[in-house]
């Protein structure tokens, strides 16, 4: 309790101090009183805060160069009542730090988190040619380790940690892209109400099947519902099975994401809505940004575009077509063929969805009565050919 008699929430970093991760839990808090608690690993985080013992918990999910953190997403898709509920993202700005009086020429080795490393990898080769690297849970334990060591070695990190351990900063800004920046996820047991400029994060493992994957991504496309992300990881159960994590744009309450979800949680063998949050306004003014640099569209690029859906409707019609004739070996007898009520049913639909995507209903009709019409015949045809007595559609 503060002293206005407001409950002071605990907010789970991981540690040690100085680290990215207490910075983006700090941005998240903002003037908002909370108590940071530094947590040893991602693991004690995803627990506290199923548990109770934490209220939230700040985690890296993602980095623009370096891509998703792996462990994160197998810990939340395994936790029963942990939720997304907000997310951070931090502008990363790695500096080489050593003890004072050791000179840049002098160092012998660099110590830093995996990531941070790979970030500075074109920096390293440039700048510290030949010398060795070592990886760290952190890149503040990575500082701390320079500190408490006699030998001529560096850490990457934050200045932060720099100050904390003191650490002198050698270089600044020394990651190799300009725009590096880490998403951070804020987990909770319960995720946050309606925002006008929310994400949902889903995790969904695709039945076994061709197309199935495909059948899922397709209830977003039709309801134009623009996924942001996508990532794949082995479900860890047999070779070849893997968690499909999707993030889209939209409240989980939207009309258009409650539709889509409720679609495809027939066509997956598993689903799991991770939680609906604000965006982070700052994500958006880096995105708008990149929006206004790009280009208006020429012609060729405007055809490629066209080829490209040219493309992608043959294979449909395709696929379409060795269905039909899937659905002909299953039928009972020759009259079955037809069913006016089924077509009906078809017809109906695709003008319903030609309307709403801004297509001439009459055209995509004319369109489907041809392939009904083609589809019957080749129903028909297999059947001679098997000689045996037509069936039933």
């Amino acid at each position: 309790m503060t002293g206005g008699g407001m409950v002071m929430k605990k907010i789970g970093y991981l540690g040690p101090r100085g680290t990215f991760t207490e910075a983006a839990a700090r941005k998240y808090a903002g003037s908002e009183p909370a108590e940071l608690v530094c947590c040893p690993g991602l693991p004690e985080i995803v627990a506290a805060v199923e548990g109770g013992q934490l209220d939230l918990g700040v985690v890296p999910l993602e980095n623009s160069t370096e891509g998703a953190v792996g462990q994160i997403l197998d810990l939340v898709a395994r936790a029963r009542d942990v939720r997304f509920c907000g997310e951070v993202v931090l502008k990363i700005d790695h500096c080489l730090m050593a003890r004072p009086g050791i000179q840049k020429s002098g160092v012998r080795l660099v110590l830093s988190h995996p990531q941070a490393l790979a970030q500075c990898r074109d920096y390293l080769a440039r700048e510290l040619p030949g010398v060795r690297t070592g990886e760290t849970a952190s890149t503040a334990q990575a500082a701390g380790m320079v500190a408490g060591s006699r030998e001529p070695w560096a850490a990457i990190g934050t200045e932060l940690a720099a100050r904390s351990y003191g650490l002198e900063v050698l270089d600044r800004g020394i990651q190799d892209c300009g725009e590096n920046a880490t998403r951070f996820i804020v987990l909770g047991r319960t995720d946050a109400g309606y925002s006008p400029c929310s994400r949902t994060s889903l995790v969904v493992a695709a039945k076994d099947r061709p197309g199935a994957l495909y059948g899922i991504l397709r209830e977003f496309a039709i309801r134009e519902i623009n996924l942001s992300r996508i990532e794949s990881r082995p479900a860890k159960k047999r070779l070849g099975q893997y968690l499909f994590f999707i993030d889209l744009e939209g409240h989980r309450g939207d009309p258009g994401v409650k539709s889509a979800i409720g679609a495809i949680s027939g066509k997956a063998d598993y689903l799991k809505v991770l939680g609906s949050y604000p965006r982070d306004a700052s994500m958006d003014c880096w995105e708008d940004r990149d929006v206004k640099e790009k280009k208006p569209a020429g012609l060729e690029e405007v055809r490629s575009e066209i080829d490209l859906v040219d493309s992608q409707i043959v294979d449909l019609i395709a696929v379409r077509t060795r269905l039909v004739e899937k659905i002909g070996a299953l039928k009972a007898n020759e009259q079955g063929v037809r069913d006016p009520a089924r077509e009906d049913e078809v017809l109906g639909r695709v003008r319903e969805v030609a309307a709403r995507k801004g297509a001439d209903p009459d055209t995509v009709e004319s369109i489907y009565r041809l392939m009904i019409s083609r589809s019957v015949e080749l129903q028909r045809k297999a059947l001679i050919s098997l000689r045996t007595p037509e069936m039933d559609c």
